[in-house]
């Protein structure tokens, strides 16, 4: 079976007076329809801070052309009193596909 990952990024709304970037990977899932990846990191150290994030993406959506996309939307761990929201799409997948065992694969998931 093929497992695939996907890239994001992009910047946090505005608040508390400024906004943080953030960038990641998903996990691997397998490449079959319906599936999602999760999500998690860190923001970028901004006004003295960083913000947690972590969520699973919405199911695969098709887009034109062939591959996929998915649906990131969270609000980060409260820090200094407030909260940013994160709300992206992944790339789709050209990068990232292998051939593995699902074992393999299972161990890479957080727990």
């Amino acid at each position: 079976m093929y497992y695939h990952d996907h890239n994001y990024s992009g910047v946090t709304s505005f608040n508390d007076g400024h906004v943080h970037r953030y960038a990641g990977t998903t996990t691997f899932a397998p490449d079959r329809k319906g599936h999602i990846h999760y999500v998690e990191g860190v923001t970028s150290y901004e006004d003295g801070h960083v913000h947690t994030y972590g969520v699973s993406t919405s199911v695969d959506f098709p887009v034109p052309g062939g591959g996929h996309i998915h649906f990131i939307r969270v609000n980060t761990q409260v820090t200094d009193q407030h909260v940013h929201f994160i709300r992206d799409i992944t790339d789709s997948p050209g990068f990232g596909f292998r051939n593995d065992t699902a074992e393999n694969i299972d161990a890479e998931q957080p727990q």
